[in-house]
């Protein structure tokens, strides 16, 4: 039997995180969560490894894991306190890199938990994670800042120091271009005519512009000594 271990969320900017187990004989497959409130605290990176190693001992009764057992396990950091524990227990276990099947799976655990549980638009988020991933979520926190941002893992220490303030600038743009718009568009109706516009101009039958024609004579040069008085035909 293979026991196959991922994770997904652990690096995203909102949610919860989640681990996946798959027994990829017998296709058993047992989801845990890590509750986001761990990932707000200043010492999420300690308390988050603390939790996943007991979800490690707790799964590992549930699924009835032997020593013997072949298990291969993601490389992501947050599992340190976890491969302690399968160390000391002497876990037949390697790291790898988890792809197919439950990498598709966990993924879209966390893709899921995001949607139904904070409404972010499902077009706007990639399966796959990283920079991508990344700045949908954040673009989406700055629409509405003040309500999202609680569901930001706010533990992160980048998020203090670069992306709060990043996101609260953008909302702010966000209001004041929205409370622009209505004053333009109010201006634009008196700017689009120039003073000396016809507001009616007089159209062809195909509705352009009318122009009128050029006439094809040649005018007569005008006299230097301007026009000429015609004699009078009546008799003196």
């Amino acid at each position: 039997m293979t026991i196959e271990i991922d994770d997904s969320g652990t690096g995203d900017l909102i949610g919860s995180a989640f681990i996946l187990f798959w027994r990829r004989e017998t296709n058993e497959l047992v989801k845990k969560e890590v509750p986001l409130e761990l990932y707000q605290s200043s010492d999420f990176n300690t308390t988050t490894k603390n939790y996943i190693r007991q979800l490690f001992i707790d799964t590992f009764e549930e699924m009835k894991i032997p020593k013997t057992e072949d298990i291969y396990l993601c490389t992501g950091p947050c599992f340190d306190e976890a491969r302690v524990f399968l160390k000391e227990e002497e876990y037949n276990y390697q790291d790898a890199k988890i792809e197919g099947y439950l990498q598709d799976m966990v993924e879209q655990t966390y893709l899921d938990h995001i949607i139904e549980e904070f409404g972010v638009p499902q077009h706007k988020v990639s399966v796959e994670s990283g920079k991508k991933r990344f700045f949908a979520i954040f673009h989406w926190i700055t629409k509405d800042f003040p309500r999202r941002k609680v569901y930001v893992k706010s533990g992160f220490e980048k998020w203090h120091t670069k992306w709060e303030q990043e996101a609260e600038q953008e909302w702010i743009g966000r209001m004041i271009k929205t409370e622009m718009e209505p004053l333009e568009q109010k201006r634009g109706r008196y700017s689009r005519r120039t003073p000396y516009q016809k507001r009616n101009p007089r159209k062809t039958s195909k509705g352009k512009p009318y122009k009128a024609k050029k006439s094809s004579k040649t005018k007569k040069p005008r006299s230097y000594f301007g026009k000429r008085k015609k004699k009078s035909s009546a008799p003196k």
